[in-house]
């Protein structure tokens, strides 16, 4: 792990002018993920005191840096109501960014610090009650899997456990299942799950054999069909799938079916990761282009407080 500073680029103000933007909004997807901790074996964690304690810690503690980007959460509150917001920043390592100015027509790459990246935010809010967690989904910024990463190598640093691990796992959309049920022939099935708290359970059946014979942390189970047939649609594969989704804090992280619908002859694949429970909203953006943190975040809040008062 490595300490950088972070650069946000505030827009290319260089390519027109310095006027404000006309447009003042701008629309973002919120995600719903299933927030999974372990702290110690074969015990859930208290996860209020987990988080205060990561938000206590000083923001260098949570850095990390992979081979080609750098992910920090500089930002970290934890509220009384037993939620908790956050700020990633995400940004590529050794690129500096090009600028243009369109009058005169000329370009240059801008210099940067050693240590500062061009950098994208990520909004993220955490509800331990629920122990749901909504993130912005933004192309260039970081994802969950990515926020899940940085959280837990902070904890291994602060040793707030024996093995800490931090899982975010997609709360899948009905869109999903009725994808999968459009297929006439189901030709491969895969699917990738990770230990849920306390422990896995016997929902999981086999998966569960095998995951507590290897000490594991995730397994992953992929099967195809017969060159002429199609898998089971309700049993094996197709049944974990299925008995998974249907779980409020779902212990799969991915799932990808392929198959033939009805009446077609190309087969098609239907991925999890294109069908997570989620909202688009419309949110403010500042004079230099970027979404302002307090009108997210509360529209954020607001999703979180409207899934509670389904419940």
């Amino acid at each position: 792990m490595h300490c950088r500073s972070i650069f946000v680029m505030l827009g290319v103000r260089e390519i027109l002018s310095r006027k404000p933007m006309s447009k003042s909004t701008t629309s973002r997807k919120l995600e719903i993920f299933a927030l999974h901790c372990h702290l110690e074996k074969d015990k859930t964690p208290n996860y209020r005191d987990f988080f205060q304690r990561l938000a206590r810690a000083k923001g260098k503690t949570r850095q990390l840096t992979f081979a080609d980007k750098l992910i920090a959460i500089p930002v970290m509150r934890s509220q009384a109501t037993d939620t908790v917001e956050l700020i990633a920043y995400e940004g590529p390592l050794g690129v500096s960014p090009l600028m243009f100015n369109a009058t005169p027509e000329k370009a240059r790459i801008a210099t940067l610090e050693a240590s500062a990246v061009v950098a994208t935010r990520t909004h993220v809010i955490f509800d331990l009650r629920s122990r749901e967690a909504v993130v912005e989904y933004n192309q260039r910024g970081a994802k969950a899997h990515d926020i899940a990463e940085v959280l837990e190598a902070a904890a291994r640093t602060m040793k707030l456990g024996e093995q800490p691990a931090v899982e975010l796992n997609p709360v899948t959309d009905d869109s999903f299942l009725q994808a999968i049920d459009r297929f006439g022939v189901i030709k491969l099935a895969n699917l990738r799950v990770a230990e849920p708290n306390v422990d896995w359970t016997d929902n999981y059946n086999h998966l569960t054999a095998v995951a507590n014979d290897s000490n594991a942390r995730t397994v992953e189970l992929s099967v195809t069909a017969h060159r002429n047939d199609s898998l089971a649609r309700d049993h094996g594969v197709m049944q974990y799938i299925r008995a998974m989704i249907g779980d409020r804090l779902s212990a799969l992280k991915g799932a990808r079916v392929v198959g033939i619908r009805s009446g077609e002859e190309a087969q098609t694949t239907v991925s999890l990761a294109n069908h997570i429970q989620h909202q688009k909203v419309f949110v403010q953006i500042d004079e230099n282009g970027h979404i302002v943190s307090s009108d997210i975040l509360k529209k954020m809040h607001a999703f979180l407080a409207a899934r509670l008062k389904r419940r």
